[in-house]
């Protein structure tokens, strides 16, 4: 329970930190839709703890031994998301670049995101070894998971991530917002590369595994 709390708090903590961040960029607190937002955010923080056992909650915070080096994706994230929680504010408060966007697509924006939280949340209840970072559990034992949505794709996690990013954009209502984001899918998709050529060349079964589970993200797609 300790490390889920630490999880919960932590996280909770950033999203009002995020928040206070965009709302002085935006000069108002009356924007509904950076509201939706971090609502969204905060439930599905809550659900992912939920879900999480307290060992995969410390495994997350503080990934173990041997962890592979990602200045590709971890720069590039951070330039992503930075730019996008500047933009959109700054777009919707200060600027309205996006004045007149339509609601109904702020609306599917809040729904594909819902769908890419509940993914990722599917994938956690079925992957005790989802770390923060690319390397094999030795200690605790990692095998390979091919329950629940690892039986239809090989990165779920990613996939989830991959419509939030997809949907970030819209459910702000910001069309420059979107921008920074196709960089972020772009990095998942390369980052789920990356994660493979360690688990194939080191976790036992991985590699009958994606033999039999030909996609990384969508079925008849990739």
């Amino acid at each position: 329970m300790k490390y889920r709390l630490i999880t919960l708090v932590s996280a909770s903590a950033f999203l009002a930190l995020m928040g206070v961040i965009m709302f002085l960029i935006a000069g108002t607190l009356a924007l509904l839709a950076i509201w939706l937002y971090l609502g969204l955010r905060l439930l599905f923080t809550i659900a992912c703890v939920a879900v999480m056992s307290d060992e995969l909650a410390r495994e997350r915070l503080k990934p173990g031994a041997k962890p592979k080096p990602e200045p590709i994706y971890n720069t590039g994230t951070a330039i992503a998301w930075v730019t996008h929680i500047i933009l959109a504010p700054l777009d919707l408060g200060r600027f309205g670049w996006s004045r007149g966007f339509p609601v109904w697509l702020q609306g599917a924006g809040a729904i594909v995101m819902l769908a890419g939280f509940s993914l990722v949340i599917w994938a956690l209840i079925h992957n005790e070894f989802m770390s923060a970072r690319i390397r094999i559990q030795e200690e605790r034992g990692q095998r390979v998971v091919d329950t629940g949505p690892y039986a239809i794709a090989r990165h779920p996690n990613y996939a989830g991530g991959f419509l939030v990013s997809l949907s970030s954009g819209f459910v702000f209502g910001s069309w420059v917002a979107i921008l920074p984001m196709l960089l972020h899918m772009a990095l998942l998709m390369y980052r789920s590369v990356q994660e493979e050529k360690a688990l194939i060349g080191e976790l036992t079964g991985y590699a009958e595994y994606a033999r039999r589970v030909r996609w990384r993200f969508l079925p008849g797609v990739w």
